[in-house]
């Protein structure tokens, strides 16, 4: 083999080790007369800018990588006289969200920074004058709508949240007694799913134990479905106590309408849970496992150690919680059933000394959720494709589909290509 192909090998290799799974979203926006696109990875800590343009008759077409519960988009639009406006669609995860009329009946909303409240809204079909060109744009939803106030040459910042729609929700109380806390749960288009485990550190042989702690699953449905903000107090008296006279942690997870499909949630009990096993699946075609949470160790704080000199104290606030949640979605994600070991060799101790429970949380999915995921590709582009076609002049039009195309599409791209130079080379 060459040098220049013995070259080719080596970054032909690297691309294909460094392909991992990411979720993305595309998004597509006009904006009557300007927009720029940025995003956030941080629930809006800081932000970067997406995209730029300075064209009504033209759309914004966007790709949006690594999307989680913490992922927001903002779109800051400005109108320069006549009539103001902003459309736009997202598609995430096969569903589609759009500009509604009114706002507040999608996943859009007006950003806080804007001098604008909904009320002062107004609203205009996506083919309505003087707008006619959005025709030509078929990634455009036909349901989306035209938005604006009634005033012209200013500037109105809209913003897209994926917390609602990207996963579940999960929380714990872990520090204290969970009795007598309260447990707070949002959604903006209202509560669909809840899960809940009280007592998830409960022993076999605790007084009146139910290993593993009791679910809760009812009370709280009973309580907060369908509502867009819900307090849930935690009463013993009311919901029963899986395990008296010992001092229980609380663990729930949820879904707001946006995400529709549910949770469900899992502990283990009886003794340590390093070392043992437990078993999630999902029934019906198609539906594979999606890991949205997983913690070792939830009663750090709160259980007393069984050994060394502070045997019989509970650590406090001094050891915490392990979130291992990857080391339950590599093993498990995309299936339809797994059994996973807890092994604390593996995972780590939070807290050596203390019997320690594992509490996850989990959704049933399509399995395009999961198998369609885009590819992120980290490997340097420009480099491989300069090294891999350069001398043969293809540069310019490889890299003008490149930038065009999806991430998986540029991979395939990027792949052929350096296959089809390394048989020239050779």
């Amino acid at each position: 083999m060459t040098t220049r192909g013995i070259a080719l090998a080596t970054v032909l290799c690297s691309f294909l080790l460094d392909v991992t799974q990411s979720a993305t979203a595309y998004s597509t926006s006009n904006a009557d007369n300007i927009q720029t696109v940025y995003v956030s990875y941080d629930s809006g800590d800081s932000w970067s800018q997406l995209g730029y343009l300075n064209d009504w008759t033209s759309s914004l077409d966007l790709e949006i990588e690594d999307v989680t519960a913490s992922t927001k988009l903002r779109y800051v639009c400005s109108d320069y006289g006549v009539i103001g406006g902003f459309i736009a669609t997202i598609t995430y995860r096969g569903e589609t969200y759009v500009t509604t009329d009114p706002i507040g009946a999608g996943y859009f909303e007006v950003s806080k920074d804007s001098d604008v409240s909904d009320d002062d809204l107004v609203y205009h079909e996506a083919s309505s004058s003087p707008w006619y060109i959005l025709a030509k744009n078929e990634l455009m939803s036909d349901d989306a709508y035209w938005i604006w106030d009634a005033n012209i040459n200013n500037a109105i910042t809209f913003e897209f949240d994926f917390e609602e729609i990207a996963q579940p929700v999960t929380g714990a109380i872990y520090d204290e007694e969970a009795d007598g806390d309260t447990v707070s749960m949002t959604c903006k288009h209202g509560i669909n799913g809840i899960a809940a485990i009280y007592g998830a550190n409960c022993r076999k042989g605790d007084q009146g134990s139910l290993p593993g702690g009791e679910r809760q699953d009812g009370p709280m449905k009973e309580e907060c479905y369908g509502k867009t903000s819900c307090d849930y107090t935690i009463d013993h008296t009311e919901i029963g106590d899986p395990c008296s006279g010992t001092v229980k942690d609380f663990y729930y997870a949820y879904t707001c309408t946006g995400n529709k499909y549910g949770v469900n949630v899992g502990s283990l009990g009886i003794s340590e849970a390093s070392g043992q096993s437990f078993t999630i699946s999902c029934e019906g075609d198609d539906m594979v496992i999606k890991v949205a949470d997983a913690i070792y160790g939830l009663n750090c704080q709160i259980t007393p150690r069984v050994c060394g000199a502070y045997s019989g104290l509970a650590y406090g606030t001094s050891a915490s919680p392990l979130d291992v949640t990857s080391y339950v979605q590599d093993a498990c994600n995309g299936e339809s059933e797994c059994t996973y070991t807890v092994d604390h060799t593996v995972l780590g101790d939070p807290c050596s000394c203390v019997v320690k429970d594992f509490v996850y949380a989990y959704q049933c999915v399509p399995s395009e959720m999961i198998d369609d995921d885009s590819l992120k590709v980290k490997v340097d582009y420009n480099l491989m494709v300069a090294q891999g076609i350069q001398q043969e002049g293809q540069v310019n039009m490889m890299m003008k589909v490149f930038y065009q195309e999806s991430i998986l599409i540029k991979s395939l791209i990027v792949l052929v290509g350096l296959l089809s130079m390394y048989g020239l080379y050779q």
